[in-house]
């Protein structure tokens, strides 16, 4: 079936400039840099994630397994290196906001598409990290953010997969809610695991219909008899 909605470029060009243009890498780095940089952001988000609080700089180069130099000289202190964690979760979750509504057949499934997108591009740390520094406020992000995300909740409302009282806030604020890390000794993977479980629990109401997660190939167990068995320790069918 082909998707129901047109390519847009134009928020993802905005999105390259803006990324490009960042002052935390304003030049062109070469390709171990570039390398280098990433894993140092990866391992910041891994760390913020898992711990639910700042990560220390020592923690950071140890997970990146990088130099404390080679940290510096990318972010020279913590707020710089959190400042870019956050926009590089930012610019990977519209990325996949945008490519939802572009590949998928129907609204409700952009819809759904994106919100477990959020939670693997680990939308998660923004929260945290925003209270670390201080109400941050990022308006370049926040407009394609917020365009995304009206076109979403636009598209549902047009197709009758949402009700008209869900806005694009709502839809925001259960995705931060979803992704927000729960920072009780769990494994990354196995709380990744139980937030995709939840955020079908809530798209089954909230969409009203048989979920199908992106790259599964099929539904996912009953909810509430897949998160009781987990409860008592135990996996679902």
């Amino acid at each position: 079936m082909s998707p129901v909605f047109t390519t847009h470029k134009k928020w993802r060009n905005i999105l390259r400039f803006v990324s490009e243009n960042d002052p935390t890498h304003a030049s062109p780095m070469r390709a171990d840099a570039r390398r280098n940089r990433r894993r140092i952001l990866d391992a910041a988000i891994g760390l913020v994630l898992e711990t639910g609080g700042e990560p220390t700089r020592d923690a950071v180069a140890q997970r990146a397994s990088v130099g404390i130099a080679t940290l510096y000289r990318h972010f020279p202190d913590q707020p710089s290196l959190l400042r870019a964690v956050v926009l590089d979760v930012l610019d990977r979750t519209v990325e996949a906001g945008n490519r939802a509504l572009d590949e998928s057949a129907t609204a409700g499934e952009a819809l759904r598409r994106y919100l477990h997108a959020a939670i693997d591009t680990d939308l998660g740390v923004v929260g945290v990290v925003h209270a670390l520094l201080g109400g941050a406020d990022w308006p370049d992000r926040q407009a394609a953010a917020h365009q995304m995300l009206d076109r979403l909740v636009h598209a549902a409302h047009r197709d009758g997969a949402l009700g008209p009282g869900v806005a694009a806030t709502d839809i925001a604020l259960a995705g931060i809610r979803f992704c927000r890390p729960l920072a009780i000794g769990l494994q990354p993977d196995e709380e990744r695991s139980i937030a995709h479980r939840q955020l079908d629990c809530y798209l089954d109401g909230l969409l009203g219909s048989t979920p199908v997660r992106s790259g599964t190939g099929r539904p996912p167990a009953n909810c509430a008899r897949s998160l009781w068995k987990y409860g008592r320790g135990a996996s679902a069918d």
